[in-house]
C-alpha cells in the first residue's frame, strides 16, 4: 500500500461511500498538484511522493474534520432505512389510512373509559393515543419547510413529555433511570438527524429530516 493509499484509508474512515469518493477526488487533485511542484524543483519521484503526502497534513485530524461536514456511514445508513420505511408505508394505501385510525380509536376509548369512571384504562389509552398520533399522522401532515419542521418537532417533544407525565405522574424523578434507558435511543436518533441537517442543503433533505 502506498503512502497516499494509507493516508486516504485513514482520512475516509467511517465516511459514507459518496463522502469517501468526494474526499478521494479532492485529495488526489491536491496530491498531484503538490507532487508536480516537487518534481519541477528537481526532487526525485520517491521524495516528491513523500512531500506531497506530507503536505496533506495529518490523516486522523482530517478525518475528524470530514466527519463534521460530510455524511458518515452511520448517517447514510439511517437515511436509507428511513427512506425504506417511508416507501413501505406510502406504497400501501390501506396501511397509510389504517395508521391514523389507531390513535383515533385509542382516544375514543380513553374518553369512553373516563366517562365510565375507569380512569386508569382511560389514562393508558390516552398515552397510547398521544404516542401513536405523533408518528402515525406524519404521512398526512404538510411538513415540508424548515419552519414547519421545527414546529412539528416541538409538538412531538411536548407530546412525549405529556406522555411521561401521564404515565409516571409525581413519581417521574424516581423512575429517571428507566426513562434514560428507554429514551436514549430516541435522543441518539434525533441527535444524528440534527447532524445530517447541518451537512445537507435543505433542497436535498428527504422527508424524514423534516420530522
Amino acid at each position: 500500500m502506498t503512502r497516499l493509499e494509507t493516508w486516504l484509508e485513514q482520512a475516509t474512515r467511517r465516511l459514507s461511500t459518496d463522502s469517501a469518493a468526494q474526499v478521494r477526488a479532492e485529495i488526489l487533485e491536491h496530491y498531484e498538484s503538490a507532487r508536480e511542484d516537487a518534481l519541477t524543483r528537481g526532487t526525485n519521484a520517491g521524495e516528491a511522493d513523500r512531500l506531497a503526502v506530507a503536505a496533506l497534513g495529518d490523516a486522523r485530524a482530517a478525518n475528524c474534520q470530514y466527519r463534521k461536514v460530510l455524511l458518515t456511514s452511520g448517517e447514510a445508513a439511517m437515511l436509507r432505512n428511513a427512506k425504506w420505511e417511508a416507501h413501505a408505508v406510502c406504497s400501501r394505501p390501506w396501511l397509510k389510512w389504517l395508521l391514523p385510525a389507531i390513535p383515533f380509536g385509542a382516544l375514543v376509548g380513553a374518553v369512553a373509559f373516563f366517562f365510565a369512571g375507569s380512569t386508569a384504562p382511560a389514562r393508558i389509552l390516552l398515552v397510547g393515543a398521544l404516542g401513536t398520533a405523533v408518528w402515525f399522522a406524519v404521512p398526512f401532515l404538510p411538513v415540508y419547510t424548515p419552519s414547519r419542521a421545527r414546529f412539528y418537532r416541538g409538538v412531538k417533544w411536548l407530546a412525549m413529555v405529556a406522555m411521561l407525565v401521564l404515565v409516571f405522574g409525581s413519581s417521574i424523578l424516581e423512575y429517571s433511570w428507566l426513562l434514560f434507558s428507554c429514551l436514549w435511543p430516541i435522543v441518539w436518533i434525533e441527535t444524528t438527524r440534527v447532524a445530517i441537517r447541518r451537512k445537507l442543503p435543505v433542497d436535498q433533505w428527504p422527508r424524514v429530516l423534516y420530522l
